[in-house]
């Protein structure tokens, strides 16, 4: 199990345990429902970001750039990887900063003027 060390007041180290983050039971399931054999590839992606998230006009060459960015950002990059996601990379996705939780220009206007 990994650990996590703080320093504290520049006198003592203070160490944490961490859980393990596995994916919820519905991120399992979507994951699931839009992958083949276990793998998400781009063409996947970009389905679930039309059909799920909205994003109508998303194109498979930025679900590649997504894709792309997601496994610069694992650790553990093989060179011969495919271009490809798997559970713990379509959970980090989810996750990232790259993934807002509301589009942009927001598709609804939140002020009305009455």
């Amino acid at each position: 199990m990994p650990k996590q060390t703080y320093k504290v007041c520049l006198c003592f180290r203070r160490r944490f345990k961490l859980s393990d983050s596995e994916p919820p039971p519905d991120i399992k399931e979507l994951f699931s429902h839009y992958s083949e054999n276990d793998v998400m590839t781009a063409e996947h992606l970009q389905r679930f970001m039309a059909e799920v998230q909205g994003d109508d006009k998303v194109t498979k060459a930025e679900a590649e750039a997504v894709v792309d960015a997601t496994i610069k950002d694992l650790k553990h990059v093989v060179i011969f990887h495919r271009k490809v996601l798997n559970l713990d990379a379509f959970f980090r996705y989810l996750l990232s900063d790259s993934n807002p939780p509301l589009p942009f220009p927001p598709k609804v206007c939140l002020l009305q003027k009455f």
